[in-house]
């Protein structure tokens, strides 16, 4: 793809002469990486504006509509424990740990396979220094803040191989703050993640463009060598990161290839740099990788399909309807579903607007000199949608069609566990690309009636897609784990929270798993929200209940109305169950708020199990060895 940009004439301070002609200027790195460094600021600013709320307490709040915040927040403070277990500063609950297995959590039935978890392993090593100094929930909400900066930059890198500066800025911004990015940070910011998209891409038209001519055949070489390395490296990155994410650009790669291929005509000698260095970028990618491959044929691996088919597909109306996150939004979708379905995963919303500028510019330039970008984009953009309509196509709710293309991909193996509304990246993705497009066209011709009418059709497509700021909820934590008082509980022990962790999509059900990363992973959890298996289960998504959670049942959330006579026989066993499984303590957090009768069930602990060597500072703490 030919790129449109010219050389600015008018940024010459800070530029050097080359052997390319006296009167040929080349801005210095410095000049060239100014106008990123304001891009970055502008782009973290208007984050910190959405997010104005976390940005104000990182400490203590999160921007989540689920709870599956805190399972990240667990894996960024899991990873920061066993890198600094190794390095000999630890606390020494988790010593032997490694970063991919663990038995921090689901600790009596052996452990968790972080390889098929959301674990954000290579993010969360980034974090490391961050969570050591500042803690988890802080590193957490760093990153949440970082992501629409992260994925602006990454598509601007794309946009600007065919737009210029300001068009490119301004479009690849729309992909960083677009519904679905702002979306997915309310739970899954390991989704909301997506810079490898843009940058594969990046990668692709970089290999099919490499210099021809024999006098530049060492900076080719060279170039070849730096695209392979880069898109490897990337790509190993990715799989410690999303491997969703990762297996969605390999199915938009096979989308875009044959668009490019049949939008530009590019020499056999350019395919064949793009094929060498792709098997070359994916060798190493693969070496990367080895370690968590690996793993993932260890144990508690899940079997089968991690969802079902048929839920967690984009309907139609989508794009048209706002949901959540913009300022026409209403909190949540109109659109029933086939179950209730997560606010984070509902993100396709374009607007109308948007939708009838990328049509008019399509249609309107087609005959210009955008026509490759223009094809390549749309084309993409419309196969990408299709497969995230997922099987069956819906319309407002309703069966449309039986059968999507989708239906192919969930009978190949993987591949199937991937959820057709989190393709729709991709697809956003190329409409910026459009957009830009027609931005640089209307900012050319703005002294015409038809570039001020684009100009003004683009900046209601803008108010349109534009965040509402966000807005954020506590995170509670017991005084007992921020304080010393942790220290009550020995190094290494294992113990039983209650309430423990659930695979719920509602505020606070998993937060004991945020107690036991903020102290530091003093102790081993017997709960635990993750994918996995068990003895009796091929897919699990939290640690299998003892015989006091089904005594219990859903007791500490809906009140003490169900309680167990606490002095009966079944009650005794399911205490001495726990003893022979290797829990040392129970932990009860009375102030947790999903406890609804905190004083009966603090009555039923202290029957069965005896009085708390702790009773204050938001816990009580029963130990099972007396």
């Amino acid at each position: 793809m030919r790129s449109l940009q010219a050389a600015d004439s008018s940024t010459h301070e800070g530029s050097r002469f080359t052997d390319r002609g006296p009167f040929v200027y080349v801005p210095s790195a410095r000049a060239r990486l100014r106008p990123w460094l304001f891009y970055v600021l502008a782009l973290t600013l208007a984050s910190v504006g959405v997010f104005s709320q976390l940005a104000a307490d990182p400490g203590s709040l999160v921007y989540a509509g689920n709870d599956d915040s805190s399972l990240f927040i667990w894996w960024i403070g899991h990873a920061a424990e066993v890198v600094a277990s190794a390095l000999g500063f630890g606390h020494g609950g988790i010593s032997g740990d490694g970063l991919l297995h663990t038995e921090a959590m689901n600790a009596a039935a052996g452990g968790v396979n972080g390889a098929w978890n959301t674990s954000l392993l290579g993010i969360a090593l980034l974090l490391t220094p961050v969570t050591w100094t500042a803690g988890p929930i802080v590193s957490y909400n760093l990153l949440i803040l970082a992501i629409p900066v992260l994925n602006s930059v990454a598509t601007a890198i794309l946009f600007r191989r065919f737009l210029t500066r300001l068009p490119a800025f301004v479009a690849a911004a729309g992909v960083g703050f677009s519904s679905y990015t702002i979306a997915q940070l309310s739970g899954h910011p390991n989704l909301a993640f997506a810079v490898t998209p843009p940058l594969v891409a990046a990668c692709v038209l970089g290999f099919l463009t490499l210099p021809r001519a024999s006098l530049r055949s060492r900076r080719r070489s060279r170039r070849f060598w730096l695209l392979c390395a880069g898109l490897g490296a990337l790509l190993g990155f990715q799989f410690y990161v999303s491997t969703e994410v990762l297996a969605g650009t390999f199915l938009a790669v096979l989308c875009f290839l044959p668009c490019l291929a049949i939008a530009r005509r590019f020499p056999a000698a350019a395919w064949l740099n793009l094929v060498r260095g792709g098997l070359l970028a994916s060798a190493l990618a693969l070496l990367l990788a080895l370690p968590l491959l690996l793993t993932m044929t260890g144990p508690n691996a899940p079997s089968g399909a991690i969802r079902p088919h048929g839920v967690w597909n984009t309907d139609l109306l989508d794009p048209i309807i706002p949901a959540g996150p913009p300022l026409l939004g209403t909190g949540s979708s109109p659109i029933p579903r086939v179950l209730p379905l997560d606010t984070a995963e509902i993100g396709g919303y374009l607007g109308i607007p948007a939708l009838l500028a990328c049509a008019l510019i399509v249609i309107g330039l087609w005959r210009t000199r955008f026509r490759a970008v223009l094809a390549t984009a749309s084309a993409t953009g419309i196969l990408v949608f299709v497969l995230s309509l997922g099987s069956p196509v819906l319309l407002g709710g309703r069966v449309l069609l039986p059968t999507g293309p989708f239906a192919l991909i969930e009978a190949i193996p993987v591949l199937m566990n991937l959820l057709p509304m989190r393709l729709v990246i991709h697809s956003v993705i190329a409409a910026f690309a459009i957009l830009g497009v027609g931005l640089q066209w209307a900012l050319e011709k703005r002294r015409s009636r038809a570039g001020q009418g684009l100009l003004a059709l683009l900046a209601v497509a803008a108010v349109c897609v534009l965040p509402a700021p966000q807005t954020a909820r506590e995170v509670y934590v017991p005084e007992f784990h921020h304080g010393g008082g942790a220290e009550a509980v020995p190094a290494g022990s294992v113990v039983k929270t209650i309430p423990r962790p659930l695979a719920w999509a509602q505020p606070h059900a998993d937060e004991a798993m945020v107690w036991q990363a903020v102290t530091g992973f003093r102790y081993r959890e017997t709960g635990g929200y993750f994918i996995g298996s068990s003895a009796e289960s091929p897919l699990i998504y939290s640690a299998p209940e003892d015989a006091l959670d089904r005594m219990l049942g859903d007791t500490p959330l809906s009140g003490g109305a169900g309680l167990p006579d606490p002095d009966s026989a079944e009650v005794r066993a399911a205490v001495d169950e726990l003893r022979g499984s290797g829990v040392d303590y129970v932990m009860f957090a009375p102030e947790s708020p999903v406890v609804a009768d905190p004083g009966a069930l603090a009555e039923f602990l202290d029957a069965c199990l005896g009085p708390p060597t702790v009773s204050d500072q938001g816990v009580r703490v029963y130990p099972l060895a007396r």
